[in-house]
């Protein structure tokens, strides 16, 4: 019901901008304010899908933006992330670091509307709850920064986004044939085998512990991480054994909205109770950190992505959106450009800039604590 509810409201547009998706968030939390519970495994499922439909949808192009680019998506997760961090922890510090940690960190996720940034923070700290309840203070203002960011960036820095997606045909080679290859995916069958498959791989990428210099705790790309990184690779390389690994573009949009919405709805439902005695006490700092580290985050990225390593603005929208592993974000770039292929950029920058989420929450967690 709350999703359904979400996506309803989601829907309703004012001056031509909408919540989409996101409205189920907050359909959410008015839900688990008035004591609604949900299990923990539709938690799990419903990201599952969601990540595993974007690798999916972007593991066409991926090996040729790598070639063209090389590591620069790599760097702009890295750098977005740490912006965000970075900016979360000055501003922490000018409220006298009176702020609880776990408050601040679930700010930091928040601000860069990283719905799975959320779950690898929930899980990498044990589920405290504070960490989703500043997520949820910060959050709309996040959503508000993407959403125009991707809209008005275009406009401000005179980006003409029809030769931009041109231009990107024809980087990937696609061109003219970009129709008829389109309508080839159109006709494989969505192979139950072969997804159930990516999905036990990503479990096993996602289980497997890193361990980083400086950093006691090693950090896990968790099943959003690990999820992610098996669809982007078998989805490339088209076959597992004898089994395809390519899905109908519609099939796996579906599952995209649906994985996303389920998460979004839970994740309010989860938080509703507590967001209110937060918000009384520190919201209005909460919501200030949130909404400044998301303008420097995207705007950070956005800078040296376009004017020092001159990436088109198709891949460049998708890379912010997944540097700041935005699924909102994601979200708005696609009906920004008007079209998927934004997915690509998301999917190449997404894994690194997820690790590094956790890495710097981990981080606010020491030097805030």
């Amino acid at each position: 019901m709350a999703t359904a509810l979400g996506l309803m409201i989601g829907r309703i547009k004012i001056k031509g901008i909408s919540l989409e998706t996101s409205g189920a968030l907050f359909v959410g939390l008015v839900f688990g304010a008035l004591g609604y519970k949900v299990d923990n495994v539709l938690f799990t499922f419903s990201l599952v899908l969601f990540v595993s439909a974007v690798g999916l949808l972007a593991a066409k192009d991926i090996g040729k933006v790598i070639k063209l680019y090389g590591l620069k998506f790599v760097m702009l997760g890295i750098i977005i992330t740490f912006a965000g961090a970075f900016a979360t922890y000055i501003l922490t510090l000018m409220y006298q670091g009176s702020l609880d940690p776990y408050l601040v960190s679930g700010t930091y996720t928040g601000a860069l509307t990283s719905s799975p940034g959320l779950a690898a923070a929930l899980e990498a700290t044990n589920n405290n709850p504070n960490i989703t309840i500043g997520h949820a203070v910060a959050y709309p203002f996040g959503v508000l920064v993407v959403i125009l960011f991707v809209h008005l960036a275009p406009i401000i820095f005179r980006i003409d986004v029809k030769k931009e997606l041109e231009r990107y045909r024809i980087e990937m080679g696609r061109g003219e044939s970009a129709d008829k290859s389109e309508g080839q995916e159109a006709k494989e069958k969505f192979n139950l085998l072969s997804y159930c498959i990516i999905l036990a791989i990503g479990i096993i990428i996602g289980s497997i512990p890193i361990k980083l210099p400086g950093i006691a705790t090693p950090v896990k790309l968790e099943t959003t991480g690990g999820v992610l990184i098996s669809a982007l690779l078998l989805g490339y390389f088209r076959k597992i054994g004898p089994l395809s690994t390519r899905m109908p573009k519609e099939v796996l949009a579906s599952f995209r909205e649906l994985g996303l919405a389920f998460f979004l709805a839970i994740v309010g439902i989860e938080s509703g109770a507590g967001v209110m005695e937060v918000v009384k006490q520190s919201g209005v700092s909460l919501m200030v950190i949130g909404f400044l580290a998301g303008v420097f985050a995207a705007l950070v990225g956005f800078l040296i992505g376009r004017y020092i390593w001159k990436i088109n603005w198709i891949l460049l929208a998708g890379a912010i959106c997944g540097g700041m592993t935005s699924t909102p974000g994601l979200g708005a770039a696609i009906d920004a450009t008007g079209t998927d292929e934004v997915a690509t950029g998301y999917g190449a920058t997404y894994p690194i800039a997820l690790l590094f989420m956790v890495i710097w929450t981990i981080l606010l967690h020491t030097i805030l604590g």
